[in-house]
């Protein structure tokens, strides 16, 4: 990464002691965790005189991470977190509509169903595709390209004729569209944002995506009851139209391997004009590492990487865990509490107030217990697995939501005791989803977008299977006894995982630093 001496500094430094920096651009996977940056050679100055003051001249400060100023990078997060939102707020705003969209198209409730399951398998397997190549080819033209499928697919919705196989593709479409935009905002912030503040500033980007499932079904209740079922998709294309044009005239590329700390929109306006969709590549001695080229193979290896798999696992338990209550839900407050289904969708809010909170207290406390360790360690390295040591109050806190949940319901307990073991259920969701989404980023630089949607990979499968199990089990064991049970794979089978992440991943990480550098001799070697 090159650095910029200002006027004032002296042409020549006296020579420094340093100690070389090899990056090897392997095609398993980068797993390493320090960060790791191309180092120039080393110009000889020993013939040339120094300068009196030399001396004196004060010693430089570390490189900096992000060129881009606060305020632009404050921008780029909220583009970041805005865009998060679309995919997962695809999904809900529809659900509210299902009844009607049955009359409509004149299919069973098994039918109609389809289209939810289509769409959450797309948007599970659709990040794979484009977080691999947003690793390679840069941020800004996935977005591009990724937003405009999306907004293309909403039009065909709202106008199309009512065909029941038309439905089916066009919401395959639409939500490979909006699959792009969570593991895209997740590079994206690990790009502009140094490791030791990036939970609190992952907190920021995930409180999209995370927002969507509680205001999702109130805007799409609202249109569901008073206009048509067309208009869901309609505003969805006039929002994304929105956020569209903002990014293809504002929105710069943030790829490191491409434009390095982002030094090349310094001095520029905040408006890219002419826009174009690729950005010219700075100089090689001033980018990032590359990421390996994208492969089926390379996910594969790198998802067989224990934490990351680990990871994975470990939210889709406890978003499944969550996405049993909020299917059950509206028979909950409807057949319990005798609520109507506009307040049922405003019921979903006590979700959304809980992620807020607790997206935003576990990162800046993550960051904030990072920067101790930081202090405290003699070089000033903090290992990635770090991140993961207060993830089991988080999953303590879940699992005893879920489990008030159940039991708050099966004996009729006042409503705003549910609403309370759902805020109990979102908080720690989310208190370890942060936690993860930093050790991610931080486990695999160079594809740190790759490896968030392989951290996410098994998360909407799993809510899938959530909502078609969930029914027949609590007509078997009944409502207290089945949230008993997911507590108690939540706190038993999360919560070991987490003690074995904690325990195990140093020794995972010195075994996989020492294979990538036997890889990297082995491939110098003629």
């Amino acid at each position: 990464m090159a650095s910029i001496n200002s006027p004032s500094e002296p042409s020549v430094q006296p020579p420094q002691k340093s100690t070389p920096v090899v990056e090897e651009n392997l095609s398993t996977d980068e797993t390493s965790g320090s960060e790791v940056e191309k180092e120039k050679p080393e110009t000889n100055v020993s013939s040339t005189p120094l300068p009196p003051d030399a001396s004196k001249t004060p010693p430089r400060g570390p490189p900096i991470y992000s060129a881009f100023s606060p305020s632009r990078k404050r921008f780029i997060l909220a583009i970041a977190t805005i865009s998060g939102f679309f995919g997962p707020f695809a999904a809900n705003i529809y659900l509210p509509a299902l009844p009607v969209l049955q009359k409509e198209f004149h299919v069973s409730v098994t039918a109609i169903n389809a289209t939810v399951t289509v769409f959450m398998a797309v948007l599970a397997i659709g990040p794979l595709f484009w977080s691999s190549q947003s690793d390679w080819k840069g941020r800004r033209p996935l977005y591009i390209i990724s937003i405009a499928i999306y907004i293309i697919a909403n039009i065909l919705l709202a106008v199309v004729p009512s065909n029941y196989a038309a439905l089916i593709v066009l919401r395959i479409v639409q939500a490979f569209g909006g699959s792009a935009v969570v593991s895209l905002g997740a590079g994206t912030v690990a790009d502009v944002t140094e490791v030791k503040k990036r939970a609190a500033a992952m907190s920021i980007f995930l409180l999209g995506p995370q927002l969507a499932p509680s205001i999702g079904p109130v805007i799409g209740g609202i249109f569901a009851a008073k206009t048509s079922y067309r208009w869901i998709f309609g505003f969805l294309a006039i929002t994304g139209f929105c956020l569209w044009v903002i990014i293809v005239f504002t929105f710069p590329e943030t790829l490191r391997s491409r434009v390095g700390t982002g030094s090349v929109y310094a001095d520029k306006s905040v408006f890219i004009l002419p826009p174009a969709l690729f950005t010219r590549q700075v100089p090689e001695s001033m980018r990032g590492p590359p990421a390996p080229s994208p492969s089926l193979i390379g996910y594969w290896r790198l998802f067989r990487y224990p934490p990351i798999g680990i990871v994975s696992f470990n939210s889709a338990m406890l978003f499944s865990s969550y996405f049993a209550i909020a299917v059950h839900l509206p028979v909950a407050l409807e057949k319990t509490y005798h609520w109507s289904t506009l307040a049922v969708g405003f019921a979903y809010l006590a979700m959304g107030i809980a992620m807020i909170i607790g997206s935003l207290c576990s990162g800046h406390f993550s960051d904030w217990r990072r920067a101790r360790a930081a202090k405290a360690s003699p070089t000033g390295d903090v290992d990635p697995e770090h991140r993961l040591v207060d993830q089991i109050w988080g999953v303590i806190i879940c699992a005893s939501g879920v489990l008030s949940f159940g039991w708050f319901v099966s004996y009729a307990i006042h409503p705003a005791a549910v609403l309370a073991a759902m805020f109990l259920t979102g908080f720690g969701m989310t208190w370890v989803f942060i936690a993860t989404t930093a050790f991610l980023t931080e486990c695999a630089k160079q594809q740190a977008a790759g490896a968030f949607a392989l951290g996410n990979l098994l998360r909407n499968p799993g809510a899938a299977i959530a909502a078609v199990v969930i029914e027949p089990l609590i007509s078997k064991m009944g409502v207290g006894w089945c949230f008993t049970g997911l507590a108690i794979m939540d706190l038993i089978l999360v919560g070991s995982a987490v003690i074995i992440l904690n325990i195990k991943c140093p020794g995972w990480r010195k075994e996989r630093n020492a294979k990538m550098a036997a890889a990297a001799r082995a491939k110098k070697t003629p």
